[in-house]
């Protein structure tokens, strides 16, 4: 046995011949078992590739026939030892995906101490029998610590967001045109976050459990073109720099119908472009405020019962006399007989109530943060501005007036001054519910 003292001699202690003996025998057994082998090429080869579950009558050539690829990459790609014995429920690798697969988009991920492929399939959510077939391995085979892993992407957590003082950040796969979409962010310390949505400024309303949870709503115009748009987060850094991240979240279209509104001669005029506008500018004017709190946060109720229903839903694309489709229906119409009541569909400030040309008698709740409801072609208001109401309290009555061909209630609802659909809050709560 040689001293450890000098460098550059080879340093031995008793057992080193033992460790050697040891680690022989362990690549040995590791090769002639193949527990510890990963095979990679057994999916990671088959790109954009799609999982197919053997069912009853199946054969393995019968699968490959209906999938266009050759049986034997179906086999090599699945790693079968004998192409005769294929059971029911046994999940194959279908190179190139196609109609009648699922498709697989992998990521790597690692083992840890002690684990089986089943147990990072129970990690993952996912089925065992798809990690054995992705990896070429057998449900039970024990794995070395970090040995990769070949997963389903779609089942790994998020990853890290990396935006200083924001911890989490919801948002939205996709919007929808007419509809309104909910942004949630967790903060480390209180923050005072702005954002824009596709150029429109959007506001942030703490949770009332967690001051450092915060929510915007995220409404879509009606009329966008699907298509993706950005929103940009911003707050200041403690040295005093904004920081800011910006996001793609993708639009798609509504499903609308189109409609042509026949207008009386008497009631032709009010479509007078200069009428018209200058109402506009009016009632924009109110809805484009953000007042400090949020008054209302759960489910409206109907600004009118049950018993009436919808005769012209949100987002109708219209014409008028038989004109142009150049715009869109930005309220829920009711068909009530004049005179029935309409009540206030949650918490809010009248900000206007009076007579409009176009809108006839209208009033218009501030929600508080930009978010405001109007009723319009009333034939009574029963209430004055800067009156505070509560769910259920009487706003006025159906009517007729203004450009309107028959008594009906057209309910509205602005958010920061876009039109969304109303009856999205009907069926969940204005704040949401958080993810």
């Amino acid at each position: 046995m040689k001293d450890e003292v000098q460098s550059g001699i080879r340093h031995t202690w008793p057992w080193y011949g033992l460790l050697q003996a040891l680690v022989l025998a362990l690549a040995l057994w590791m090769g002639l078992t193949g527990a510890f082998r990963w095979r990679p090429e057994s999916a990671a080869a088959q790109g954009n590739a799609g999982t197919y579950t053997v069912v009853a009558g199946d054969t393995l050539a019968g699968i490959a026939e209906r999938f266009g690829v050759s049986l034997e990459s179906l086999i090599q790609l699945n790693g079968i030892q004998n192409p005769d014995l294929i059971q029911v429920g046994q999940v194959l690798l279908i190179p190139g995906g196609g109609e009648g697969t699922a498709a697989v988009d992998l990521a790597v991920v690692y083992a840890r101490p002690g684990e089986s492929l089943r147990a990072v399939a129970l990690r993952y959510g996912q089925d065992a029998a798809v990690l054995a077939t992705l990896n070429g391995q057998e449900e039970h085979t024990s794995l070395f610590p970090g040995q990769p892993v070949l997963v389903p992407r779609e089942t790994l957590p998020p990853s890290p967001l990396r935006f200083g003082a924001v911890a989490t950040m919801s948002l939205p796969d996709a919007l929808v045109q007419g509809r309104t979409g909910r942004l949630w962010v967790t903060t480390r310390r209180p923050l005072s976050l702005t954002a824009t949505w596709n150029g429109l400024p959007v506001v942030f309303t703490p949770t009332d459990a967690d001051p450092l949870r915060q929510f915007a709503l995220l409404p879509v115009p009606a009329l966008l073109a699907p298509q993706p748009y950005p929103l940009i987060i911003t707050y200041q850094a403690r040295n005093g720099f904004p920081l800011s991240r910006t996001w793609q979240i993708p639009v798609v279209a509504g499903d609308y119908e189109t409609q042509d509104i026949v207008l009386p001669p008497d009631r032709g005029e009010l479509l007078e472009p200069t009428l018209v506008q200058a109402e506009l500018e009016k009632v924009t004017a109110v809805w484009s405020q953000v007042s400090p709190t949020l008054l209302w946060r759960d489910v409206f109720s109907r600004p009118v019962s049950l018993e009436y229903v919808t005769s012209s839903p949100f987002g109708t694309r219209r014409s008028y006399n038989s004109g142009p489709v150049a715009s869109y229906h930005a309220g829920q119409d009711f068909a009530a007989p004049e005179g029935v009541p309409v009540v206030a569909p949650g918490d809010g400030v009248v900000a206007l109530a009076e007579p409009l040309d176009v809108r006839g008698n209208a009033v218009l709740l501030d929600h508080g943060r930009g978010i405001f409801t109007g009723y319009w072609h009333l034939s009574q208001i029963d209430v004055t501005p800067g009156q505070m109401v509560r769910q259920g309290d009487l706003l006025g009555l159906v009517g007729n007036s203004g450009l309107s061909t028959g008594a009906h209630l057209h309910w509205e609802l602005r958010i920061y001054g876009v039109a969304v659909d109303p009856m999205q809050f009907v069926e969940e709560p204005l704040a949401g519910l958080s993810p």
